[in-house]
């Protein structure tokens, strides 16, 4: 089973458009056990950013899938 994370950043601005304003950003590079593990790494990476800017707003959504190699 592997474990994924997507992050949503959203900044609030007046002068950005809506539609504009989030990204979705999927962590390919990050390697988790356990979605528990992810969760966490989502809750230290939102401090860390949002703590640099105070208009900018982070989530995470963590997810796993199986995979079978044949």
């Amino acid at each position: 089973m592997k474990v994924y994370l997507i992050i949503i950043a959203c900044i609030q601005g007046l002068a950005i458009p809506l539609e504009k304003s989030c990204i979705i950003e999927p962590m390919k590079d990050q390697i988790f056990k356990s979605v528990n593990e992810c969760l966490m790494f989502v809750d230290y990476f939102k401090a860390n950013v949002e703590a640099g800017s105070p208009d900018l707003y982070v989530t995470g959504f963590c997810t796993t899938k199986e995979f079978n190699s044949v």
